[in-house]
């Protein structure tokens, strides 16, 4: 399985603890991002710390069942990977599967906004 693969699988399962709000454990959202973290700090790129940063400040909001707030972090994740891709063109597809991993995370950002404007029980 490629790393691309890898996250995808690891956004439904962060959105689907995320849409059962965790049912008070959020360590459903850690092991994702705890994953995430290491792998990218383990290619020690500069360019990668801002979304380690920011994966950080995601797992703040869901310590927080804060689903506001891990919208507007899934919304700069999926920026930043789009822009950390723009010049990468090759035949295997990297770029191409890491623009659409950017994609689902805007989705995911977009879905969680509605999570958070709606009412709660």
């Amino acid at each position: 399985m490629s790393f691309i693969s890898e996250i995808e699988g690891s956004i439904q399962n962060l959105f689907a603890a995320i849409g059962n709000g965790f049912q008070m454990d959020p360590s459903a959202g850690h092991a994702q991002i705890d994953n995430w973290v290491q792998h990218l700090r383990s290619s020690d790129q500069p360019a990668l710390r801002p979304i380690v940063k920011e994966l950080e400040t995601l797992r703040t909001c869901i310590n927080n069942n804060d689903a506001a707030g891990m919208s507007v972090a899934f919304q700069n994740l999926g920026e930043m990977t789009a822009q950390s891709v723009l010049s990468v063109h090759n035949f295997s597809g990297n770029g191409d599967k890491a623009r659409e991993l950017s994609q689902k995370l805007i989705s995911a950002a977009g879905n969680l906004r509605h999570l958070a404007s709606a009412p709660k029980h």
